[in-house]
């Protein structure tokens, strides 16, 4: 119930069911204070449950929990400040009561706080959701966000690069993502029910963290929707709503190298702990390290100017021409850290082509990344 300018609400949810929620909900909460009103969270009481709700704009997530509801109503309150609150009290039941005059008690066991809150006039509208959905599967879908996530660029001005691509077949899920330095192709085989013909959207960066969140828990599948310009994304009673990134995704089949003839085999743990060890001595601002590959072996080396340099070799699965390539050991780690494949495979022709590196053996998987060359 709200009179005015007053805010009028009262119920009780168990500490343990709000936090859990609480957490999900941080995902959507705008971190700049140019917009108040979006650092708060926005709390609505229907018929035993509570609906929180949070968003920047760009994106917004919203989630509900079990609650006995005495005055059922809506209030916007500090997103930072409710969380930490929750967040130490005990395991028991937590009572919320506004007093009418923009504040809210809030009372758990022996402690008692007072919070600022807002009408929920003042919080964004939230977009409506498309009710044409299909389904997804989760597992897959997480694995492929959380495989990509890194590649996407940190310069807001790439627009179109600030976010991945997805592409849905009937037959297929494909996830896409590139900052120009290298690109992640991960693909899978699979029958989408519902869906006719392809589909191709842009998930920005943020929205994209918020859906591996999502993806997190056990859950089978995931409704996906579309519309002029917001995706939806849906588990259970979470849902994720992100505005649609427009543009033109890069040409990706032309980044990938399909003349890499020259395959190293390497052990993945072996080849992450030595480019850990060896880029220790590398140029702290290129990262670069030489991987130089000769019949059987690989040696990766570093230098920086004034501090010294590293080698280090490994044993290969290789017989061919020997080839040296430089790469940066940063870009090579934030994939093969990721990576749960006893071997990987590096695929190089020359100096100036870009690498291609894949898992072995792939699994249900198309997974490929493709990394530029560094001149040493």
């Amino acid at each position: 119930m709200q009179k005015g300018s007053e805010i009028i609400v009262d119920f009780v949810v168990k500490k343990a069911e709000l936090f859990r929620e609480l957490q999900y909900a941080q995902g959507g909460v705008e971190r700049k204070t140019t917009v108040p009103i979006l650092s708060n969270l926005l709390l609505e009481t229907t018929a035993n449950t509570l609906v929180v709700t949070a968003t920047d704009l760009d994106v917004t997530v919203q989630c509900t929990c079990p609650a006995r509801i005495k005055v059922a109503g809506a209030l916007a309150v500090s997103a930072r400040k409710l969380f930490d609150i929750v967040r130490f009290l005990p395991e028991a039941d937590i009572h919320f009561k506004s007093d009418g005059q923009n504040w809210i008690q809030v009372n758990c066991d022996r402690s008692r706080f007072k919070i600022a809150s807002l009408p929920k006039d003042n919080f964004p509208e939230i977009p409506t959701v498309d009710t044409n959905t299909i389904a997804l599967p989760a597992q897959p879908l997480h694995y492929m966000t959380t495989s990509c996530i890194f590649a996407i660029t940190q310069e807001e001005s790439r627009y179109t690069l600030n976010g991945a691509l997805m592409i849905l077949k009937p037959g297929s899920i494909t996830l896409v993502a590139t900052d120009g330095h290298r690109l992640v192709f991960v693909s899978r085989k699979m029958e989408i029910a519902g869906l006719e013909e392809e589909k191709k959207v842009l998930i920005p960066k943020k929205a994209l963290t918020e859906l591996s969140k999502l993806t997190a828990d056990n859950a089978s599948s995931i409704e996906f929707g579309s519309s002029e310009n917001h995706l939806f994304f849906r588990v259970g009673k979470r849902l994720l709503v992100s505005r649609l990134l427009t543009g033109q995704f890069p040409n990706y089949d032309m980044v990938i190298p399909q003349e890499n003839d020259k395959q190293v085999v390497l052990n993945t743990r072996e080849f992450v702990d030595a480019l850990k060890r060896v880029s220790v001595m590398a140029d702290e601002e290129s990262h670069a390290v030489r991987l130089s590959v000769t019949e059987n072996q690989l040696d990766i080396h570093s230098s920086g100017a004034e501090v010294g340099e590293a080698k280090e070799s490994l044993p290969a699965i290789y017989k061919g021409e020997s080839v040296g390539i430089g790469f940066n050991a940063q870009y090579l780690l934030d994939f093969l850290s990721g990576l749960d494949s006893e071997e990987i495979e590096l695929a190089l022709r020359d100096e100036e082509t870009q690498g291609l590196l894949k898992p072995k053996p792939k699994g249900d998987y198309l997974h490929q990344y493709v990394i530029m060359p560094m001149k040493l």
